[in-house]
């Protein structure tokens, strides 16, 4: 969603007559956009900005400004903490913007092959942890003809994939259209060939949506679907919405027809009063699912959540000790489901030639899994070519190619 904004805001700029700077030292305006998900993000965001301090002591008539969700979170304490700064905007500032915006977002957003394409802002849900809803706002909806309009108009330039996105994406709706039918829609557009999505709610996910993920080809195999705990007493802490049953059944249904099919999660540890108990029905949770892989981290109270006034029993070593169980059995896991790749046949998104070798070539399957694929003189970024997966380095497969499955 980041990435998204920046973009925006950087179409809107050049819209205007901007031209982006070679690099900071030329520029006549710096924005920072800024996340407030975690607390280590903001400080990240902090000391990033106090590094631009050198720059307007040199260029008086420099101009630095502070986005996004740490700018609605923060607001005027900012010009306490960085004096320097010459304005703060949170995301709802950026909403005037969009009309103009709407028309020139694929030229900006898309390389050659890939774009994100918002579809939703804000999240309802408010999770105990989370700080989203009060920075983003409640949920709000793009028209399905603007969405579909920037879609086409990325495929005019190229782009053959495109990943709605949204905090609670699949919470879709707009005068009567549910996220399942917007998908069909975005299926339907001439030059799209893969569909990807994120974040979903497990809560939200209905019988029509499971059926046109599984029914749809041009909708990748892949899900990041949060589950944060294995454990329904946490899960109902946390006002997750829905229970490790529930959980299990939308995965047991996504991999009953294609075992392969990628999910990928994130998971906290050390959620204020987790036991040991606790914790380890997160840790059959994972045995369970077998996730792809996983973002994991130990929970840090964020002020201003209703968690931050829950009493914490755990020390920082404790929940360290814990989120280090769950990333050795996940890498585990992680590994165990690349390897079972290894035999079949893919269709993988050419992105970027390796750094390391220029010999090969850099793609992503279907399930979101990273393949080397040894270089062919017609190779190039956005095209799709068969590969058969002969091994696995690493977390990465191997490839070798088998022949171009589209015109080149």
């Amino acid at each position: 969603m980041n990435e998204y904004d920046s973009a925006r805001l950087a179409a809107f700029l050049e819209f205007k007559g901007a031209i982006p700077a070679a690099n900071a030292e030329k520029a006549d305006m710096i924005l920072v956009n800024t996340c407030s998900v975690r607390a280590k993000a903001e400080e990240s965001a902090i000391a990033r900005i106090r590094d631009l301090k050198p720059l307007k002591e040199r260029n008086k008539s420099l101009k630095i400004g502070v986005l996004g969700c740490m700018a609605k979170n923060r607001g005027e304490a900012l010009f306490k903490d960085l004096p320097f700064l010459d304005f703060v905007i949170p995301p709802e500032e950026y909403k005037t913007l969009s009309s103009t915006l709407n028309s020139k977002l694929s030229a900006k957003l898309a390389n050659n092959y890939s774009a994100f394409i918002a579809i939703q802002s804000g999240c309802n849900m408010k999770c105990s942890y989370c700080i989203v809803p009060y920075v983003r706002g409640m949920e709000q909806y793009r028209e399905a003809d603007s969405v579909l309009n920037e879609i086409e108009k990325a495929v005019d330039s190229g782009v053959s994939e495109v990943t709605l996105l949204g905090q609670t994406v699949n919470g879709y709706r707009y005068k009567g259209l549910s996220f399942a039918s917007l998908l069909r829609r975005v299926a339907d557009v001439k030059g799209i060939e893969r569909i990807r999505f994120m974040s979903p709610h497990p809560k939200l996910y209905t019988g029509e949506l499971l059926e046109i993920l599984l029914g749809e080809p041009k909708i990748a195999p892949h899900v990041h679907l949060p589950v944060q705990s294995g454990s329904n007493s946490i899960l109902k802490k946390m006002k997750r919405q829905y229970t490790r049953e529930n959980y299990l059944s939308i995965v047991e249904t996504l991999r009953s027809s294609n075992s392969l099919y990628g999910i990928t999660t994130d998971v906290i540890c050390g959620y204020p009063g987790e036991t040991e108990e606790e914790f380890e029905e997160t840790l059959s949770l994972l045995r369970e699912v077998r996730f792809d892989s996983a973002f994991t981290f130990a929970y840090s109270s964020r002020e201003g959540t209703p968690s931050a006034l829950e009493k914490e029993f755990l020390s920082e070593k404790q929940k360290k000790a814990r989120l280090q169980k769950v990333i050795d059995l996940q890498n585990a896991i992680t590994l165990e489901r690349a390897k079972l790749m290894v035999g079949q046949r893919e269709k993988i998104l050419l992105e970027t030639p390796s750094r390391r070798n220029s010999g090969e070539w850099v793609g992503k399957t279907g399930n979101f899994k990273r393949v080397i694929i040894k270089a062919q003189p017609d190779f190039r970024e956005g095209i799709y070519v068969d590969c058969m997966i002969e091994g696995v380095k690493g977390h990465t497969l191997l490839g070798n190619f088998l022949y171009y499955p589209t015109t080149l």
